[in-house]
């Protein structure tokens, strides 16, 4: 079998996996939607799936609302024939077990443990992705205009907006592929930060370095940028270097050449559009099930 399953393979087993186990008095059938049932049991299991993944408590019709909303969104996603890269959901499972602190395995383990299969949390993960996906390809360019930024800016009482523009020069110690020299030079560039005090004369030093790349000067506005790496330059003085991290090409850090302040721009202009632009997706996701669950046929059992 190939490893990138189609999606009626992988939902089959999935959805099949979602009665393993449960006691047969807590299988009665609460809803069907299109012909796929919704179970007590479920709605069970979806209550404690966001106790423990969004530490949320959500109670029955809720979680009844949110399963019908996830049969929609696979159901949509099979007669579309959208395919899932399992190593993407896995990709994205590792992603939320490290920001917990765990590996995949100990998440799964930890789910064990409350009584929650991690099939059932990937299921989620999958109808989100596919989802995404759906109305991504069928929604309108999200376009965020200057004008509703300054707007939302000057709610916030930013009337003075001002930016800071960076000017950086890229340093990357190179790593060849499949190379286990990543940790040593880390070091090395770690210690060359120490010593890097001044643009012109680091600049030269660095250049005299083997497999060292010195990249043109770029410069950057705080308002394009993430909060967590303005921050970073923000600490970053004159002179001196980023504290350096691991990248695709090796290990890469910027010399920090110039800072000047930049009027009609905001330190919060990208937080701000990045907020319209998913509350514009969310609306337009939002429009979508409401168009597909009036053509659906869900049926409530009493």
């Amino acid at each position: 079998m190939p490893f990138r399953h189609s999606f009626l393979f992988a939902f089959t087993l999935l959805l099949t996996a979602l009665g393993a186990g449960a006691p047969a008095r807590a299988q009665q059938i609460l809803v069907i939607v299109n012909g796929d049932p919704i179970t007590s049991y479920d709605v069970t299991q979806r209550q404690r799936l966001f106790e423990v993944s969004e530490r949320k408590t959500i109670n029955p019709k809720q979680a009844l609302d949110d399963l019908i909303e996830e049969r929609i969104k696979i159901q949509q996603a099979l007669r579309l024939k959208i395919d899932v890269d399992k190593e993407e959901i896995d990709r994205i499972y590792a992603t939320m077990a490290k920001g917990r602190g765990l590996t995949p395995q100990e998440m799964s383990e930890t789910l064990k443990r409350v009584g929650l299969d991690d099939r059932i949390f990937k299921q989620r993960l999958v109808a989100n992705y596919v989802w995404d996906q759906y109305v991504r390809s069928r929604s309108v360019t999200v376009n965020v205009r200057d004008a509703e930024v300054f707007a939302a800016l000057q709610k916030r009482g930013e009337t003075q907006l001002v930016s800071t523009e960076y000017t950086l020069v890229p340093i990357i110690f190179t790593v060849p592929r499949n190379s286990n020299a990543h940790g040593a030079r880390l070091q090395e560039a770690t210690g060359v930060r120490g010593r890097f005090t001044d643009c012109e004369a680091g600049i030269a030093m660095v250049k005299g370095m083997k497999e060292v790349v010195v990249r043109q000067p770029v410069s950057r506005l705080s308002s394009e940028m993430p909060a967590q790496l303005r921050q970073i330059l923000d600490k970053t003085e004159i002179g001196r270097l980023t504290p350096p991290e691991v990248g695709q090409s090796g290990v890469e850090t910027f010399a920090m050449c110039g800072k000047r302040e930049v009027r009609g721009e905001s330190s919060q202009k990208r937080e701000i559009k990045d907020e319209i632009a998913t509350a514009q997706f969310a609306a337009e996701s939002k429009r979508f099930m409401n168009d597909l669950k009036k053509q659906s046929l869900i049926e409530y059992r009493r």
